[in-house]
């Protein structure tokens, strides 16, 4: 295995990791169509973030990033609860608020 393909996103740089994020942005979204009952919960979070942060890079990293105020538990991985994800909601609603 060269180098190259075993990079991972955590040996990006801040540039490659935005530019792979953008390459996910213009996937067209799927979920709902094929039934899946987290698309809109999904959606919803994703935009809530990307609001409270500034940007998907910065709303990707929070999401993904271990959270105090959530028990030390990832906001994404928070929110796939009802109660969890109005947790998370609460968090975001209140961090854009203070901006």
């Amino acid at each position: 295995m060269t180098k190259a393909q075993a990079t991972t996103t955590n040996d990006m740089g801040d540039r490659e990791l935005q530019d792979l994020l953008q390459d996910w942005d213009r996937i067209a979204p799927v979920g709902r169509e094929f039934g899946s009952p987290d698309y809109e919960r999904l959606e919803e979070l994703d935009h809530l973030a990307i609001l409270a942060k500034g940007s998907m890079l910065a709303a990707r990293r929070w999401l993904d990033t271990p959270n105090q105020a959530l028990e030390g538990m990832t906001p994404e991985e928070m929110a796939k609860t009802p109660e969890g994800f109005a947790r998370v909601r609460q968090l975001l609603t209140s961090s854009t608020k203070a901006r």
